[in-house]
């Protein structure tokens, strides 16, 4: 009968924790689909928790070089062959091997993110070709591949914001930035 107790108590204990983590509550809804040459995503973000959180939603600038940006989506080719269509960080910068970012240790590319406020919802959709360029990894770029008949997955990056980490004041946020990334489920295209 002890033993019952303890257990009891750890689950209850581990559902406390749990409950109690501050991880941001999101849901993401994804609606994929294909028109002609284009596959459509439309998804709708909503922020269940109770906490402020910030969005990797808007694509990279470069405050040094006025004019330049490139995003908001990104195309990657997993490892698990799924391509991952997202709004995240998604960075050479990131890794310890700054080659491909000019071997600055502090890149001054930056992320542009939104605030959703607790309890808000935010909807967007973007459209990509058929055949498209993969911008991740660095060996599939230049290489272009058809989505026809691919498993496809959107995925997007958060933060939660906090005291330590407030939201940056101009919206943008350097490669490094905290990032939990939420992902829908795989869809098979036609």
């Amino acid at each position: 009968m002890n033993t019952v107790r303890r257990i009891a108590g750890l689950l209850l204990a581990t559902a406390s924790l749990a409950a109690c983590s501050g991880d941001p509550d999101l849901d993401l809804d994804v609606r994929t689909a294909v028109a002609g040459t284009e596959v459509t995503v439309e998804y709708t973000l909503a922020n269940r928790s109770d906490t402020q959180v910030v969005v990797y939603d808007g694509g990279w600038t470069d405050p040094q070089r006025p004019g330049w940006s490139q995003g908001p989506v990104e195309v990657s080719v997993r490892d698990d062959g799924v391509i991952e269509l997202s709004r995240r960080i998604i960075h050479a910068c990131q890794t310890p091997d700054t080659s491909d970012c000019g071997g600055v240790q502090e890149p001054t590319v930056r992320m542009h993110g939104s605030v959703l406020e607790p309890g808000a919802s935010r909807s967007d959709s973007f459209r990509v070709p058929l055949r498209v360029e993969p911008d991740h990894p660095v060996s599939a770029q230049r290489t272009p591949i058809s989505l026809a008949g691919e498993k496809v997955v959107f995925c997007i990056g958060f933060t939660e914001a906090t005291e330590a980490d407030p939201p940056a004041a101009d919206g943008l946020y350097p490669p490094g930035s905290p990032q939990t990334v939420l992902c829908g489920d795989p869809v098979q295209l036609p």
